[in-house]
């Protein structure tokens, strides 16, 4: 079973995020970008990375430069979430590898086509350099 790492700091949304992809992958939910951090550079892997951008301790676009740095991490593909419709952020995002940058309220269809289309590129290799 794919696995997903949902970061984001409204536990609501969390709850909601985890209805809505869970049901074909195990979603475990982190609260803190530092904690996600931990996890992932402890040797956890996951499929795909759903982030929140404004967060406690480390944000997401910090964390999506610590991924860049790691070579064992660099290639989970990352959706942005983030309430503001910002070009620089959303540009800064997109150069920094990010899979796709989504404005909340975003549309549960259009998350869930987001994240298999992540995935399935993802489960391809050779396609991943088109996005990253």
């Amino acid at each position: 079973m794919r696995k997903i790492l949902v970061i984001e700091d409204d536990t609501l949304l969390c709850w909601l995020l985890k209805k809505i992809v869970g049901a074909n992958a195990e979603v475990v939910v982190m609260h803190d970008g530092m904690d996600a951090w931990n996890y992932l550079s402890g040797g956890n892997v996951v499929d795909l990375i759903i982030s929140d951008i404004k967060m406690p301790s480390l944000g997401g676009i910090e964390l999506l430069k610590k991924l860049n740095a790691s070579p064992e991490l660099k290639g989970i593909p990352v959706i942005m979430l983030s309430g503001f419709a910002d070009p620089a952020n959303r540009k800064q995002c997109l150069e920094l590898g990010a899979y796709s940058y989504m404005v909340k309220p975003f549309e549960p269809p259009v998350l869930i086509s987001t994240v298999e289309q992540a995935l399935n590129i993802k489960a391809e290799p050779a396609r991943v350099g088109n996005w990253r």
